[in-house]
């Protein structure tokens, strides 16, 4: 079939065409929106195959730049890394969901991390750089920041192991221990000159000891015991000194108070007597009117006695007030005392403990730097980190755009293809030169179409169809 028959056929069955072109780009992003999403995060880093190992022999002579590289993609890529990502991760954790979805898939069989490493290192691309020592080191996760995360865990991973792998006995490092030693003794020394500074400054004579700070904060708290219990006779003595003002001959410690309590006895027999007396003798005799005047008199006392009582309440409730605001003072003098206390403490200690550890640094290296034919070791590292993973602000799969791409190319291709093949099984008359090609009868007439869609001559002249063939166009 020439290109112009082609054409000719494409034209005819264009629905069919764009049909299949539909389905393919339907059934694409159909399957782009099922499919999660996916983040893709990248480090990079630089080896330098050639640097000398400092305390490696002089005669060592460095591998080759490939051979370097490959042995280094593979390393990023063993299982070795992906077991220090996972302890450093904590993904191997008893409760995380990769032990579940571990426990789903093999049932509990197996050894665990090596599941995990085996998955995520299908999850992890390794890209080396063709004139150069960088690599690229991306990990492709569900999220953005889990993505960057384990990324970045894969190139720490990966430096710490390079590291530790380098680590060789070293020969003739005494230059290297020297110079550390004077550099630690006289870090050292400047850390015990600023203790001293510190001690001086705030007249600290044991800086490891708590014996004062203590001494102030039992005393703090027992300042904080007295203005509780103060608070408490406070409030109480509060309560008593508006009770006897609002009713002084009613008041519980009014009543009680031996006085009140003696007048208000004699009170009561006076008035009993009173009442007894009337009963029997008239209201103008005498002894009545003595004892009326006698049962006033007490009356008279009792009230003065009572006002007497309760205007001392007051004067107690006074003093109570008066040594409850003195414990508040005396309890926030004390509670920023503590505080400094302890604030001068922390500070010297923070000092203490890097005199401590510039100490302990020393010894350690002056130890290392006498030990004479003892092997050494320099943890001095020849891969770099250019470029922290970050998340990635867009997500690697499934890319929409790229995926209706293709599925155009893809789909236009089996247009194509479907549109040539419903040809090849009905054919058509599509042009003159198909009248002769495929009925094998001459051409008598051609009338050219007058319209878009006009009959072919061959539709409009039924002898020219052969026996059995359609004419359709």
């Amino acid at each position: 079939m020439s290109l112009a028959r082609f054409l000719m056929a494409l034209r005819a069955r264009w629905r069919l065409a764009l049909a299949v072109l539909l389905a393919v780009l339907g059934l694409t992003l159909a399957v782009s929106l099922l499919l999660p999403t996916r983040y893709t995060a990248t480090a990079m880093v630089l080896v330098d195959a050639r640097a000398a190992d400092p305390v490696a022999p002089g005669d060592a002579q460095p591998p080759q730049a490939s051979t370097y590289m490959a042995m280094q993609v593979d390393l990023i890529q063993s299982e070795r890394v992906a077991r220090a990502v996972i302890a450093a991760t904590g993904l191997g954790r008893a409760d995380g969901p990769a032990r579940a979805k571990w426990q789903d898939e093999t049932g509990g069989v197996g050894d665990f991390e090596a599941w995990l490493a085996t998955a995520m290192r299908k999850r992890l691309e390794v890209r080396p750089a063709k004139e150069s020592g960088v690599i690229s080191i991306a990990y492709t996760a569900e999220s953005r920041e889990e993505a960057a995360r384990l990324a970045n865990a894969f190139v720490q991973a990966f430096v710490d192991t390079s590291l530790a792998l380098r680590l060789d006995p070293a020969r003739g490092s005494s230059d290297f221990f020297d110079a550390r030693a004077r550099q630690l003794r006289a870090a050292l020394e400047e850390a015990q000159q600023r203790l001293s500074a510190f001690q001086r400054e705030h007249g600290l004579l044991a800086v490891g000891s708590d014996e004062r700070v203590d001494i102030e904060t039992a005393r703090l708290s027992e300042l904080s015991s007295q203005l509780v219990a103060l608070q408490a006779q406070a409030g109480e003595s509060g309560s008593r000194r508006a009770q006897a003002a609002a009713s002084p001959d009613r008041a519980p410690e009014v009543l009680a108070h031996p006085v009140v309590a003696g007048l208000s006895a004699d009170l009561a027999r006076q008035e009993a007597r009173l009442d007894e007396m009337g009963a029997r003798l008239g209201e103008q005799h005498p002894q009545m009117l003595e004892q009326r005047a006698t049962v006033e008199r007490l009356r008279r006392q009792l009230a003065t006695e009572s006002r007497r009582v309760a205007s001392s309440l007051g004067l107690s409730d006074n003093v109570n007030q008066q040594r409850l605001a003195q414990a508040k003072a005396a309890l926030d003098e004390q509670r920023a005392r503590v505080l400094e206390l302890t604030t001068r403490r922390d500070e010297a200690r923070v000092l203490l403990r890097d005199v401590q550890n510039a100490q302990q640094a020393y010894d350690a290296v002056a130890g290392r730097a006498t030990q004479s034919g003892t092997e050494r070791q320099a943890r001095l590292s020849n891969v770099s980190v250019l470029k922290q993973a970050t998340a990635p602000a867009q997500a690697s799969s499934p890319l929409l755009g790229v995926n209706l791409g293709i599925a155009a190319v893809l789909g236009s291709v089996l247009a194509l293809g479907a549109t040539l093949l419903a040809e090849l099984r009905d054919r058509r008359l599509r042009c003159a030169d198909d009248v002769p090609e495929l009925l094998g009868l001459p051409l008598l007439v051609e009338i050219p179409s007058s319209r878009p869609g006009a009959r072919t001559p061959v539709a409009a002249f039924p002898a020219l169809r052969g026996p059995g063939r359609a004419g359709r166009t």
